[in-house]
């Protein structure tokens, strides 16, 4: 069986920004289990994001991720899939994973997939009343929690460098006011954008990193930041690299 990874950036993001983060991810699979694995990102540009929330449907950016599927299956050859999905990335990974219709659309990605992993994803599991942002509330209606555990192995990542503070500086003011927002409390410690508790995701096995910031706007030291950060959220041997 052979596998490839698809990686899926987060909201607002150019995907040639991933293009460094993929061949990282290359060369360290290719260490742990040669001859590795392959890496393609999905094609995502800011207006697919702004188009989501203009129009609050995710189609399209469903759409570019079944595309590039597609591609990895035909042109690389992958019986499999491992989905990275960075932030908002893997929020969309599990939408895609889901059997029924997703905005009048199948995709029933689980069929395909075998791994997914999601980096500092605003999961925000613990708000069962939503958060009034589309694509996670439509990923907690639809795919609570992991329901393909059987069939799909799943980490959720959580990065947790700094402590929102409504009177601190400006980055921990900042994180408090994204902490309150996905997790309805402020003053909680996450990865400068999304708080530790709403990068968890019930069912999936979790890693906290410690001194891992959400993005190179937060840090430098973000989740796709260098192999050796990698290494430190590559499941190593839950893939079969032949």
């Amino acid at each position: 069986m052979k596998q490839a990874i698809v990686l899926i950036g987060g909201y607002n993001s150019i995907w040639p920004g991933y293009l460094k983060m993929a061949r990282d991810l290359e060369d360290v699979t290719r260490a742990l289990s040669p001859p590795g694995l392959q890496v393609i990102a999905v094609p995502l540009m800011p207006w697919h994001w702004w188009e989501a929330r203009r129009t609050r449907d995710g189609t399209h950016i469903l759409q570019k991720l079944q595309e590039t599927v597609a591609w990895a299956r035909r042109r690389l050859g992958a019986d499999r899939l491992v989905l990275v999905g960075h932030s908002a990335g893997g929020v969309i990974a599990r939408l895609y994973l889901y059997e029924g219709p997703v905005w009048g659309h199948i995709y029933a990605g689980v069929e395909q997939v075998t791994v997914l992993i999601t980096l500092g994803s605003p999961h925000c599991g613990d708000r069962l009343e939503g958060i009034g942002w589309i694509l996670t509330d439509m990923a907690n209606q639809l795919v609570p929690g992991t329901p393909y555990t059987g069939r799909v192995r799943t980490l959720a990542v959580a990065g947790q460098c700094l402590q929102g503070q409504m009177d601190g500086d400006y980055p921990a003011r900042r994180a408090y006011y994204f902490y309150r927002y996905f997790a309805g409390q402020g003053d909680v410690w996450g990865d400068g954008m999304v708080p530790v508790q709403s990068a968890r995701l019930e069912g999936a096995e979790t890693l906290i990193l410690e001194g891992v910031a959400h993005s190179g706007k937060y840090g430098h030291g973000w989740y796709g930041a260098s192999q050796e950060i990698i290494q430190r959220w590559w499941p190593q041997g839950w893939t079969d690299a032949g």
